[in-house]
């Protein structure tokens, strides 16, 4: 989805989702990447895992707009600065 012109998530990003979550990020490998997370509604530790691993491979990869669900887990976590 592209929300912005930014590519995004939205919905519950969980272990259900998460195997889908990996394999579009990973089409985006080497180029920046700015994802829009502002329609994420769950947002659990495979998800994020799932983006910090695309960010270990792509430097470039950070999150805008994260919802609330998603500012939680990264607070929670430590990430936020990593990732945002």
């Amino acid at each position: 989805m592209i929300i912005d012109g930014r590519p995004a998530i939205c919905g519950d990003c969980d272990f259900a989702a998460v195997r889908d979550i990996e394999a579009w990020l990973a089409t985006f490998d080497g180029r920046p990447l700015e994802v829009d997370l502002s329609g994420v509604t769950f947002f659990d530790s495979s998800a994020l895992r799932a983006v910090l691993n695309a960010r270990g491979r792509n430097p470039h990869v950070r999150v805008v707009k994260p919802s609330k669900a998603v500012v939680r887990v990264l607070e929670i976590t430590g990430t936020t600065n990593y990732l945002v």
